[in-house]
């Protein structure tokens, strides 16, 4: 191979290697192992929980003592600035507040606490997310596969339409046939044009969270797409999970829990703290060189803390509420959700499971006895927006399928399809 040639291969090479980089084809476990790799959100909730341990930490600290110290500025009698010598006058004080009635150790429990919500707040986000990340996906492919069938009908229906138009300027057919067909074939690149929006938009919010800008074209296997399958499961087991697993009913429980701690610890507020210390005075007491022991504390007679005694009592009485009212719209939500699924799945089943097949077998000898004259243009035409009309209908169907168990999931709070 000479120089120029050894280029131009090497040229073609990174060419088609771009190419390629820029669509990723995934099946939905890769999809899920970058998206909980890469998404900015969860990585941004990620360094949340860590600063919720750092606040755990720092409860557990003990004050530091306070160092206080007084310097002779002017001696009159020596007439001596800054006289703190050995004949001089300084004093030196050292304080250590401690506090009383657990007040430390209810701030750490308090801190925890928030720790856990903190960690909450990362599942339910994840929870979130996940969802958005699989009903785009599969938005995606069964998109895809009707805006495919389209493509291949538009291109027969083009090829028919162009023959029909010679036919007609020979006198051969009238126009209102042509136009009959134009009719249809503008309606079908209409409904592709629509859908091929619909797919970008769902491409462009599943490129958002894996934080990539290639394509992403999926790919889910037979495995991925047949797990879904609710057969012998129980509503009250369902709402029992729920209950157990939902990430935003335990953030209520846990607001719950911090109310009562913080009741606790407002509490204990109303006791003061002990403000112990050790005292020396050089010269400046009845004696020289005096060392004394101090102990100090507020007296509780005006503020006893009684307001937020108050406040956090009837916080927790409002989130005992909450808890309730959370509990009873999950358990809501999955019976609501149970029946969507045994709906869509009595209708998936109605499906037989070669009809795609048979359909496109039959769909190909309709076309081919249309172009030999053995239909009329109007048996024609029905058959065509009965096919297309069938071919988004059964990929909306499979699509709504796995999106509401996608919902159950969602609802339950756990993964029930792996």
């Amino acid at each position: 191979m000479n120089k120029i040639t050894i280029v131009w291969v090497a040229l073609f090479s990174l060419f088609f290697t771009a190419k390629a980089q820029d669509t990723l084809h995934l099946n939905l476990r890769q999809t899920d192992s970058i998206f909980l790799t890469k998404n900015l959100s969860l990585l941004a909730a990620r360094y949340k929980v860590d600063a919720s341990k750092a606040l755990v930490q720092q409860a557990k600290l003990w004050d530091n003592p306070t160092l206080s110290t007084e310097w002779n500025l002017y001696n009159g009698v020596k007439k001596q600035f800054f006289d703190v010598g050995s004949t001089g006058q300084k004093i030196i004080s050292i304080e250590q507040v401690v506090s009383i009635a657990g007040k430390r150790n209810k701030h750490i429990q308090l801190a925890k606490a928030n720790l856990s919500f903190s960690q909450l707040e990362f599942y339910e986000l994840m929870r979130s997310l996940k969802t958005e990340l699989h009903v785009n996906f599969y938005k995606i492919y069964y998109t895809s596969i009707t805006i495919d069938k389209y493509k291949i009908q538009l291109e027969v229906l083009g090829g028919i339409i162009d023959a029909l138009q010679l036919q007609n300027k020979k006198g051969n057919i009238p126009l209102k046939d042509v136009l009959r067909l134009k009719t249809i074939y503008y309606q079908l690149n209409n409904e592709r044009t629509e859908l091929v929006s619909e797919q970008a938009e769902a491409n462009q919010q599943l490129k958002t969270l894996l934080q990539t800008t290639s394509n992403i074209v999926p790919l889910p296997d037979d495995k991925e797409i047949n797990k879904y399958n609710i057969s012998n499961t129980a509503l009250t087991a369902l709402q029992e999970k729920a209950i157990n697993n939902r990430p935003d009913l335990k953030q209520v429980e846990n607001l719950n829990q911090q109310a009562e701690l913080s009741y606790k610890l407002q509490r204990s507020m109303a006791y003061p703290d002990l403000r112990i210390g050790a005292t020396y005075d050089q010269s400046g007491s009845y004696i020289n060189n005096y060392t004394g022991v101090t102990v100090g504390f507020d007296l509780p007679i005006l503020n006893r803390n009684q307001g937020n005694i108050k406040y956090a009592k009837a916080i927790i009485q409002q989130n005992k509420l909450e808890v309730d009212k959370k509990t009873i719209t999950i358990k809501n939500e999955v019976a609501a959700t149970f029946q969507k699924v045994i709906q869509v799945e009595q209708e998936y089943q109605k499906i037989d499971e070669d009809f795609d097949k048979k359909f496109e077998e039959l769909n190909q000898g309709v076309i081919a006895n249309f172009q030999k004259r053995n239909l009329s243009l109007i048996e024609f035409t029905d058959f065509l927006e009965a096919y297309n009309n069938s071919v988004q209908q059964i990929n909306k169907l499979k699509q709504n399928r796995i999106e509401t168990y996608e919902e159950l999931n969602y609802v339950i709070g756990e993964e029930l399809f792996k």
